[in-house]
């Protein structure tokens, strides 16, 4: 049993260790308000030369540290960035696609807007843009921008009728958002190159304008506003209301995804088709309304012949935010590079009268000497479908090369002046034996 004396001895020092602990805490509190405070860190405790019988040192715990005290906590592990699964798609369809685009998103405080674009698998470079510009919510946009291409690739249209294709994709992911009871709504506009054509499928306000190559300028898209009087007739007709400029008083798109609750008061998913032809466009912007509501048509179209490709997409946005645009913007730039020859693709020549599979044996005088020529077919060694290959030369006797001459003028170039009489109706390899042997003496 301990002594009194033991027992106050033993009380005093825990005082001491009370005081001393609440000393200690005020004097972190004092650093906090400061701004002083930091964590410290497990390399600040350097080499301790210990015995086994030595205490170790005592580090703070990462886990319990100023916790107490509303400290904030690095994590154990360092966080690293990743790019959003939308930047991460757009950048590996960039790649793949065969017209230089550029992109860029930049959210407000609302973040509803939204782009994608992807290219078809195995296809020959068709391409898809759309941008979606949400309103009351981001489900329907986001929901659009994830379905809508799959959609298009899948639909019985594609490719023989795009804008149909295209049509039917953006009411598909309607009735799907109807289905998923999704909120809100979004505008949306798709554009496709596909063939020797552009085409442009819209719903809202977003638009998309095409820079034609003369130096002009064609809207591509039409905005679907209660600034329209066709659209307000439209409303009217269906027994729909338009109050202070809105639909049903609540919104200034008459068309577009989502928005069920307005359907009664005129609002519609009815996507408008139009096209242009890809020779005639140098670029197409497509973008949400946070760029249009500041920058016309013409001036953006300025802009872009003036900054070139590069990081215009993220120009375009800066600019709009410089004159005052506060609005969620989307934007993607497509440029169509001038077409080649190869391109547009050059009319095809006359069948060849030789079987691809069968090389025909044709003979032609060239500076005293005679050879026998290959012909395998219509493509050249000039880059055109126009000339065919140089001839393999190989030596023939002088009376045969002579008897079995049946080249047709211009079918070989590079070979110097010449002389071939027109082709018999029948080759040496069509004869019998006895009647070849006789056309090949004269």
């Amino acid at each position: 049993m301990a002594s009194a004396p033991d027992r106050t001895e033993s009380q005093d020092t825990a005082a001491a260790d009370k005081e001393e602990k609440e000393e200690r805490e005020e004097e972190d509190e004092d650093m906090e308000e400061e701004g002083e405070y930091q964590q410290p860190s497990p390399m600040d405790v350097g080499p301790v030369c210990m015995s086994p019988r030595s205490p170790r040192p005592s580090v703070p715990s990462r886990r319990n540290f100023g916790s107490a005290r509303g400290v904030p906590q690095s994590p154990v592990t360092p966080c690293t960035p990743v790019k959003p699964v939308w930047q991460m798609r757009c950048e590996e369809a960039c790649q793949r696609c065969p017209y230089p685009t550029h992109f860029a998103l930049k959210q407000s405080s609302k973040g509803e807007d939204r782009l994608t674009m992807d290219v078809r698998p195995g296809g020959n470079g068709e391409t898809v843009w759309a941008v979606f510009d949400g309103h009351r919510s981001h489900d329907v946009a986001g929901h659009a921008a994830r379905i809508v291409p799959g959609l298009v690739w899948q639909s019985d249209y594609w490719p023989n009728s795009p804008g149909e294709a295209l049509r039917s994709a953006l009411c598909e992911a309607n009735e799907s958002a109807r289905k998923e009871e999704l909120r809100g709504g979004s505008t949306a506009i798709v554009v496709a190159s596909t063939g020797d054509s552009i085409w442009c499928c819209n719903a809202g306000d977003s638009r998309a304008v095409v820079a034609l190559r003369g130096g002009g300028v064609h809207r591509l898209s039409v905005d679907h506003t209660t600034s329209c009087p066709e659209e307000v007739s439209r409303i009217q007709a269906a027994g729909g209301t338009v109050e202070w400029g809105c639909v049903g008083g609540q919104l200034p798109m008459t068309r577009g995804l989502g928005n069920f609750c307005l359907e009664a008061d005129g609002f519609a998913c009815l996507p408008q088709v139009t096209s242009v032809l890809r020779s005639e466009a140098e670029f197409v912007v497509i973008a949400s309304d946070g760029l249009w509501d500041v920058v016309s048509d013409d001036q953006c179209c300025a802009f872009v012949r003036q900054w070139g490709g590069a990081g215009v997409a993220e120009h375009l946005v800066n600019k709009a935010r410089s004159l005052g645009s506060s609005d969620d913007i989307a934007i993607v730039v497509a440029f169509f590079p001038q077409q080649t020859a190869m391109d547009v693709g050059c009319p095809s020549p006359p069948a060849p009268r030789f079987n691809m599979h069968q090389p025909s044996l044709v003979s032609i005088p060239s500076n005293g000497s005679f050879g026998e020529f290959c012909n395998f077919g219509n493509f050249g060694a000039f880059g055109s479908p126009h000339w065919r290959p140089p001839p393999v030369v190989r030596p023939l006797p002088f009376s045969t090369a002579l008897g079995s001459a049946t080249v047709n003028p211009g079918e070989v170039s590079g070979c110097g002046t010449m002389r071939c009489r027109p082709p018999p109706t029948h080759t040496l390899r069509d004869l019998p034996l006895g009647a070849a042997l006789e056309a090949a003496t004269g």
